[in-house]
Parts: structure tokens; sequence; C-alpha cells
């Protein structure tokens, strides 16, 4: 019956414009809404809706009657999905990335092992002394010290797994796991079907970065945009740090601290936390003390190359770049081909911010045309 139900709700909402992929999901989220949220009224809820927006983020972005137009509803959001259309596999599918944009290695981590489907396969940059077993597996990550371990086609942190080996011990997440557990994750990891977990290169950040937290990555999100018949540009971007809350990874959602970056000098300050839609001015980290204030290193060199491998795909026209800086330069830990918005939006709503307005209207436009 449930599995009846979510087709028939699936099969309504892509007649409102939603694409599969989304349709079920923004059914659930408005019905959570009105049903679940007990922190908005039912005028607030009726009144956000109506209007695109879900009413937990009338606070949140602080909307009005008089200014919710300058932002991109939530709704209209889910509508233009897939922005990249037949090419969004090309970056959303970690291993595909990694394949296309050859060319530009020196920018992704090192990938080690696919496993899933009954198989441990060897990657690009697995050594030849490592074969296809879980005993590799294991050696490779004693060798390393560290590996990231992550769903082939996972976003936002979710199934992320930081394996370290330090003193002879394994670490799963920063807690202590038997050799045997861990063989016998690996078995069950094989036995996966569909994408499967990447085995890849854990990056460290910058000592810059690091010293505001040394647990996470502190990954760079930049948005980038193409207009047809123009070339790729920045509009946006914003750094997160890792928190005890957040544990291995730093997203926002997850309880990371989040600063925006001022795209012109890469320099970021004034950071938040934010819980269930709730925002929370953070300006010193949670955990360490430490003034969240500072310049992304290598800022320019950054921007000009994301640009030039934005342009070595075309197709693509809009680009959520996952970014860790490190010491030697930095690496695209992920793409993400339907980033969310709404962080960037708080900081400037997209109908006024210059970079990424047109974009954005000519994109409703053309699907409202359809």
């Amino acid at each position: 019956m449930n599995r009846f139900f979510r087709k028939l709700i699936t099969r309504i909402m892509q007649k409102k414009g939603y694409s599969r992929y989304f349709a079920y999901d923004v059914f659930k989220v408005r019905f959570d809404d009105f049903f679940k949220n007990e922190e908005t009224t039912l005028k607030q809820k009726v009144w956000a809706q109506n209007r695109g927006f879900l009413s937990n983020r009338i606070d949140y972005l602080g909307l009005t009657e008089e200014n919710y137009r300058n932002f991109l509803s939530h709704f209209d959001y889910y509508k233009l999905h897939p922005i990249n259309g037949r090419y969004s596999h090309w970056v959303d599918d970690k291993l595909t990335m990694k394949l296309i944009l050859h060319p530009f290695t020196e920018y992704l981590p090192e990938y080690y092992y696919h496993i899933g489907n009954g198989e441990i396969l060897r990657l690009m940059d697995c050594s030849d002394e490592f074969e296809q077993s879980e005993d590799d597996v294991i050696n490779l990550a004693k060798a390393k010290g560290f590996l990231a371990i992550k769903l082939l086609s996972g976003s936002g942190g979710f199934g992320f797994i930081k394996l370290s080996f330090l003193n002879n011990k394994f670490f799963m997440n920063n807690k202590m796991i038997a050799d045997k557990d861990l063989k016998n994750k690996i078995n069950r990891w094989i036995d996966m079907k569909g994408g499967g977990y990447l085995i890849t290169e854990y990056i460290k950040p910058h000592p810059e970065l690091h010293r505001i937290w040394a647990e996470t990555p502190n990954t760079v999100r930049i948005m980038v945009v193409r207009g047809k018949n123009e070339n790729p540009k920045i509009a946006n971007a914003y750094i997160r740090f890792g928190t005890k809350d957040s544990g291995v990874i730093d997203n926002t959602h997850a309880g990371g601290v989040t600063c925006h970056i001022d795209i012109n000098t890469g320099c970021f300050s004034d950071g938040k936390i934010i819980n269930n839609a709730i925002i929370k001015d953070s300006p010193f980290h949670p955990d360490t003390k430490i003034l969240v204030e500072g310049c992304i290193p290598q800022w320019k060199i950054i921007c000009d190359e994301v640009l030039r491998i934005s342009n070595y795909l075309p197709e693509i026209i809009y680009f959520g770049y996952d970014i860790a800086v490190t010491e030697g330069g930095f690496k695209i830990i992920e793409i993400n081909s339907h980033q969310g918005i709404n962080f960037v939006q708080r900081n400037i709503p997209i109908f006024q911010n210059e970079l990424c307005r047109d974009f954005f209207k000519d994109l409703i436009l053309e699907k409202k045309r359809k």
C-alpha cells in the first residue's frame, strides 16, 4: 500500500513540474511542514507555502510580503532539477567525475578502490603492491594512515567514513574498531548492490584552516553558473568547519560552522551554526574557541582553476564545487549538480545577486515554456 501511495504521489507531483528524483520528497517536506512542524502557526504555513517556501524559512531568510520575491523559492528551485539535464551524472557520480576530469587529476584526490556488487576493484591510483582483497584494503589503510570512504553517488556527507590507523589500531569515524570487525564491514560493502563505496585519499586542510578545526577537511563550497552563450562565473562561496557535533564531516546541516566568503578577496568571517533552520552566531569556534576568521589560502589560483575546469565541461552550466584547500594547493572532493541554496540566499537573495539573477530567471522562464 505504501509503495502504491508513493508511486501515485510521485506521478501527481511530476505533473506539477517536479522531476522524478524530487517529486515525492517535495510532497513529504510540504506534508511534514504542515502537520509535524510545531514551530510555526497554520497561518504562517499557508502564507509560506503559497509563496513557494517551507514555513521554517520565514525567520531563517527573514521573509516578508515585501521581500519574498527577491528569493528563489524552494519549490521553484526543486522544479528546475535537473539543471544540467542528461549531463548531471558526469559530476554526481564521483567515479565518473574522476574519469572525466582526468586532465585535472592534480586537483582530485587519489582513488584507490571501488567496493560493491560482489567485487573489490582496484582504481587508477592504487599502487601495484595492493591487490583486490579485504586484506589488501586493510594493508592500504595501514600504509596511508588515513582513508576516506564514501558512497559512489552520496551527497551532503551521507555515508562518509573516515578510516584511520594510529598506534597500530584502527579507528572508524574516530571510534576504535577491531581488525575482524573492519574486515566484516568490508565484506558487507562488497555485498552492496548499486553504486557501492569508493575508497580514496583522505584530505587534510591547509594549516591556516587546520588551526581553527583539525578533525575535518573544512571544505569550501563554490557556486559556478554559466548563462547561455556566456563564460562560467563564480557567483557565491562559503566555507564550513567541522565541530564535535558534526563529527568527521563539516556540513552545515550536521552542525558545522559556516562562513560566507567574499569572492573578490577570499576572506571569511561571521561564523554561523544552523540547527533545524535556526541560525546562531558563532564568531568563535564552539570547541577550539578560535576566532573563525581569515582568508582562503591561494584564493585567486583556486578561482582561476575552478573556472578553467568549468570551461572544460561546457555542457554543465551549474556547479557546486566542494573543495578542500591543502598546503600544496586544493582538491575537489565532489561537485554537486543541484546544491543547497538556503545559506547562500541568507547572505544575498538569488534575485538580488547580479552574478546569478539572470541565470535563474532564464531557467524558470524556460521551465514554464515547456
